[in-house]
């Protein structure tokens, strides 16, 4: 069976002008038939019913995807799926779903202003968003696009958006145009850092003096991420045996961590100092605002380190003593493989990338040979 025009503009309700004119830019899926007076277009039934099927779900999908509102509402459903696992099969931690959170958030906010309804989430708007975005700030980037990738799939999953929104936004995937940021120290300046974490300054007490201390060897020494120093517990530190036990850290794994000798003492010291709580955690300070010891915070330690490399002149981060652990004990010729190991890497590569070295180094090494 075939349908005219006429018969379409009227299930349509449109104008005959209006099918007309689909006909002819080919969004209709028209067949031309010859007739005594020149041609007509005749369309398929079967052919029509599936064109006006797909063209229902692209006006439900735009009509979802340019409401603001019910796509924020969408936004808790997407995160618990991505706690829970059921999004890609793995459970995504805390800090990743915060972080995922946050860009989609910021994607919203710097989605330019529409004149026309169209849909928020597009090929067309988030290259504009991302393109938008400093060069230099390539982890803004990635994060935001990833963050954006994983919410569409949630959509997909829940019949909200087409597949192919996804494959197309796999063409905005950002590639880094700056080299990234490295900090790390030389052996000379983490011995210097650490000793400036030893030095007492007005309006420190002395369980500071052995904080400070503390937090930079456990970085420097044992090459331990920021999340695990802050989950450290009493229990994780065997100074009896020498190691340190790290509970579910980077992936939900465990590992053990050997305590240095010079780590061993400057733990012992800690130890003495640290006020009596209840808190089980290794680290704590004391909070004004609840005036008692809590846990220690990422930010706290961030910022701790932040005053030491002011205090230095040492351009020095968390994540910068960690591949200072890597980098010194490459130096010194530890195998790489044990240094993997020790720093949580499931691939070599990862730990190679830690390794630093720069060129006044290579001079003063050459110069020895």
């Amino acid at each position: 069976m075939e349908l005219t025009l006429i018969n379409i503009a009227k299930d349509l309700r449109k104008s005959l002008r209006t099918v007309q004119r689909l006909a002819k830019n080919g969004s209709l899926p028209v067949i031309t038939k010859s007739t005594k007076s020149g041609f007509i277009y005749v369309v398929p039934l079967q052919a029509y019913i599936e064109w006006k099927n797909q063209k229902l779900a692209k006006s439900k999908e735009c009509n979802f995807l340019s409401d603001l509102d019910f796509l924020k509402q969408q936004i808790d459903g997407w995160l618990s799926w991505c706690k829970s696992g059921a999004l890609t099969g793995k459970p995504l931690s805390e800090k990743t779903i915060e972080l995922y959170k946050y860009c989609l958030n910021y994607y919203f906010l710097h989605i330019p202003r529409r004149y026309t309804k169209t849909p928020l989430i597009s090929l067309e708007q988030s290259r504009l968003v991302l393109s938008d975005i400093d060069p230099k700030s390539f982890s803004l980037k990635l994060n935001i696009y990833s963050a954006l990738k994983s919410f569409v799939k949630y959509l997909i999953a829940k019949n909200i958006a087409n597949a192919t929104l996804l494959a197309e936004l796999k063409q905005l995937s950002p590639r880094r145009v700056y080299p990234p940021k490295r900090t790390h120290c030389t052996l000379e300046q983490f011995n210097l850092l650490l000793l400036e974490a030893t030095k007492w300054h007005t309006g420190q007490s002395q369980y500071d003096v052995a904080l400070n201390s503390a937090l930079v060897s456990i970085i420097g020494f044992a090459g331990v991420r920021v999340s695990e120093v802050c989950n450290l517990r009493l229990q994780d530190i065997d100074l009896v045996n020498k190691r340190l036990f790290v509970y579910l850290g980077k992936g939900k794994k465990n590992r053990y961590v050997g305590i240095c000798n010079q780590l061993h003492c400057i733990l012992n010291e800690y130890l003495k100092l640290r006020p009596k709580s209840e808190v089980e955690n290794f680290f704590v300070t004391f909070s004004p605002v609840y005036s008692r010891t809590v846990a220690f915070t990422r930010f706290t330690l961030l910022q701790k380190i932040k005053r030491l490399s002011k205090r230095t002149d040492i351009k020095i981060t968390p994540h910068g003593l960690r591949r200072t652990f890597a980098t010194i004990a490459a130096n010194s010729g530890k195998p790489i493989n044990i240094i993997s190991l020790a720093l949580g890497h499931a691939d070599l590569k990862t730990t190679q990338g830690y390794l630093m070295t720069s060129q006044e180094e290579v001079v003063k090494e050459m110069q020895g040979w």
